[in-house]
């Protein structure tokens, strides 16, 4: 490859077995967690599998004759899987993201302390604020056995329009059973149509022993954001219960835990709060100081807007904002001057508030509560889970003892993996003047938009990265929720390309614009003979057009593509629609560079996989796209059955406008 005007360039992905890759990668996809476990330190969305990008950096290395240190780029780091993926083969990476919870976080991720110093850090933070802990969590079992509060359950409240009736806004009779379903449990609280919770059955109907109401175990009562009044009958929207405040929470169950008769095991108990329970989860008996940003409108954030949520601290009870608040001030202390123990401590307790006590969904099946940003978007519930910030015995989805014993968990693999701690330079402002990364650094962490890299040109060997796909996934939006607790800019941020229809933001002429503008400045950074390969889903023409327009309009063209396995077909988002679960890989090179290219060699197997090989088919005409490709191009993917009806519909003037929601679902 380095005489380029007689020397044939082949893809890098004829080295890919992708039968063999999307049995691993569904096996990855399905417990991320085990198989990488660095991911559990900070959250993000839509990260790919590292067997698949694991596999496209060593086709890299096997064609290249540098040797066996290359340098790797990602220009869209995000949750950190190719940096990952890089520095685990040994070479080392240049990660850089517009968002700085997504840059700072990569930071903290890749310098983790050792496990012991963790441990010892997360003590510190937890005697100094014991006394904080008990206040907010202490109880007992219904034998008196000593517990604490694993999670407080509160249902919405509203005045009904017509008779000025207390509405209790339960989303379903089932309110939470006793005992998760796979474990036996069948009992459980149940809420009559006119909010009246009481324990029984969940397996056959009942009648409410307070009105009489006949319940459903099955009912739903707030489907489709309506409610309906008990009393005068009246029906009408869920926002119309809102006011300007919000709606008022009601404390209706209570679970909480002990420690059990051998180690690990716990005791479980759910049942309604005991009045010191109400008491010490009242808000009056709570004073936070801290007011976070006023939360942007956009296409996420919408429905908290419309319930009457304007600012962040909105999302939750008085109570989790003081722990939270406390625990953040006791941070520099415990970490006893380390900057990264500090950066680690903080990182777990910001990422503790994803748990917003009024956002917070709970499994009444299997006894569980799901973060704010669950599925990737804000789903505002009127049954909403306050958890204990820092965790009770151990118990407790997303608390700061797991995160923190999660992180010692990563910090042992790196040591593993790695066998020595990392040289990490950042995360850097993109601002700073451009300069080579020293031979001894590992990684290179920038923020800012990668419309300007901070390397000089012809420096990276290859650049591996999966850039935003249009519309799907508001990572700006997304991630106020923690950037709003670690005190830095909330709301839109600049050069992002993302594409945001509900606000002034960035439209798909603008997204292909910006994808140009970093495509260049990538052409600019990669060696002669570099490969630019990406990784991309979406049902919506549009989002395809604008990639391969950029593409096209940065300088490159297709050398191959490949379709392998990415998303977990199981998932809640996912699983019963017509959603991506597959990735096409696009491999690109230079224009003006003799190309043997590359294609799946075998038929497709799935509609999915069929729709994946049309659109792979006018990949590889990027370089040579003519004027009239986008209407060949959409004609051709609307036979596709894996699109559905609407996406069949002709476009107007080229394009194709549909809710978001129809798109991958990532």
């Amino acid at each position: 490859m380095s005489n380029e005007s007689t020397t044939i360039t082949r893809s890098v992905l004829r080295h890919l077995d992708a039968d063999a890759l999307t049995a691993a990668a569904r096996r990855e996809s399905r417990s991320r967690q085990w198989h990488l476990p660095p991911t559990s330190v900070y959250r993000w969305w839509a990260r790919r599998t590292e067997t698949v990008t694991g596999a496209i950096i060593d086709a890299v290395a096997t064609d290249s004759p540098k040797g066996d240190r290359l340098l790797i780029a990602d220009p869209f780091a995000g949750g950190g899987v190719i940096a990952l993926a890089a520095l685990l083969r040994g070479h080392r990476i240049y990660a850089q993201d517009v968002n700085p919870w997504a840059a700072c976080s990569l930071g903290t991720m890749l310098r983790l302390p050792a496990p012991s110093e963790l441990d010892a850090a997360a003590d510190r933070l937890y005697e100094a604020n014991a006394h904080h802990l008990a206040s907010a969590y202490s109880t007992t079992l219904a034998d008196g056995t000593p517990a604490a509060v694993c999670n407080t359950l509160r249902v919405a409240t509203g005045s009904c329009p017509q008779c000025q009736a207390t509405l209790r806004l339960f989303p379903a009779a089932l309110v939470s059973l006793t005992k998760r379903v796979d474990r036996g449990g069948d009992t459980g609280f149940l809420a009559c149509p006119a909010g009246h919770v009481q324990l029984g059955t969940a397996t056959k109907r009942s009648v409410c022993t307070t009105c009489g109401c006949y319940i459903r175990p099955s009912a739903r009562y707030t489907a489709r954001r309506i409610v309906k009044c008990a009393l005068c009958h009246w029906s009408g929207k869920l926002t119309e219960l809102a006011t300007d405040t919000g709606f008022k929470w009601e404390v209706v169950l209570v679970e909480r835990n002990s420690s059990g008769s051998s180690p690990g095991k716990r005791n479980r108990e759910i049942g309604p709060p005991t009045q010191a329970e109400l008491t010490a989860a009242d808000d009056e008996n709570w004073h936070p100081t801290r007011q976070l940003p006023a939360i942007a409108a956009g296409m996420e954030t919408t429905t908290l807007v419309t319930c009457g949520m304007r600012h962040w601290h909105q999302i939750y009870p008085d109570r989790q904002r003081v722990i939270l608040e406390a625990l953040l001030r006791s941070c520099p202390a415990a970490a006893d001057g380390d900057p990264h123990i500090l950066r680690a401590l903080e990182t777990a307790v910001i990422g503790a508030a994803e748990m917003a006590g009024f956002l917070s969904r709970w499994d009444p099946r299997y006894l569980k509560a799901y973060e704010a940003v669950a599925n990737h978007r804000f789903n505002f519930t009127t049954l909403a889970t306050e958890p204990n910030v820092w965790g009770a015995f151990g118990a407790g989805r997303g608390t700061v003892e797991r995160r923190l014993a999660h992180m010692a968990k990563a910090s042992t693999w790196l040591e593993e993996q790695i066998g020595r701690p990392l040289v990490v330079e950042g995360p850097r402002p993109a601002e700073v003047r451009r300069s080579a990364m020293p031979g001894m650094v590992d990684a290179r962490v920038v923020i800012g938009g990668s419309q300007r890299l901070t390397v000089p040109a012809a420096s990276f060997d290859a650049v591996v990265t999966d850039p935003p796909y249009h519309d799907d996934v508001q990572y700006a939006e997304l991630s106020d929720i923690f950037r709003a607790w670690a005190g830095g800019p909330t709301g839109s941020l600049s050069g992002d390309i993302i594409v945001n229809r509900h606000t002034d933001g960035t439209d798909t002429v603008a997204y292909r614009q910006l994808l140009t503008e970093v495509f260049l400045e990538a052409r600019r950074a990669l060696r002669p003979g570099g490969h630019l390969i990406l990784s991309f889903a979406n049902r919506h023409p549009d989002a395809w057009i604008a990639l391969f327009d950029a593409l096209q309009g940065a300088g490159y063209q297709a050398a191959g593509y490949a379709v392998v396995h990415s998303e977990n077909e199981t998932d809640h988002a996912k699983a019963g629609r017509r959603a991506c679960t597959l990735d096409i890989l696009i491999d690109l090179v230079l224009r003006q560079v003799d190309v043997e290219q590359f294609r799946p060699e075998r038929p497709p197997a799935t509609i999915e996989e069929e729709y994946c090989y049309r659109v792979g088919e006018f990949a590889l005409r990027i370089g040579r796209l003519g004027e009239e490709w986008a209407k060949d191009f959409t004609r051709a993917i609307q036979q596709s059955s894996f699109l559905g009806e609407d996406f069949r519909k002709e476009p107007e003037a080229g394009a194709i406008c549909l809710d978001r929601r129809q798109n991958s679902g990532a």
